[in-house]
């Protein structure tokens, strides 16, 4: 933390229990939406901020592509946490399936 910023993994862990770690992850996914938007057309994509009111948190992308990858890795995190609340988990099977 510099200066009372955040940087994303800070602000997940600062989350102590399972469910407030999937509200952090939607807070997130819907800030970097919202950034991708308005950079729409706009080459001026160098960084975003979020705060939810007790942390900040700021992190910089290169272009539009990066915020893209990023949204899908917190998804992708966010989901393995719901999963992990909802007690399901992935079997991975060989062969066909009729």
């Amino acid at each position: 933390m510099i200066d009372g910023i955040y940087t994303i993994s800070q602000y997940v862990e600062s989350k102590t229990d399972l469910l407030a770690r999937i509200k952090a992850y939607d807070n997130l996914i819907s800030a970097m939406e919202l950034k991708l938007l308005d950079s729409i057309g706009n080459s001026d994509l160098e960084e975003y901020q979020m705060e939810d009111g007790q942390i900040k948190i700021r992190t910089r992308f290169r272009t539009v592509q990066n915020v893209q990858d990023g949204i899908k890795a917190l998804e992708q995190a966010k989901q393995r946490l719901v999963n992990s609340y909802n007690g399901r988990s992935t079997v991975l099977r060989g062969g066909k399936f009729c």
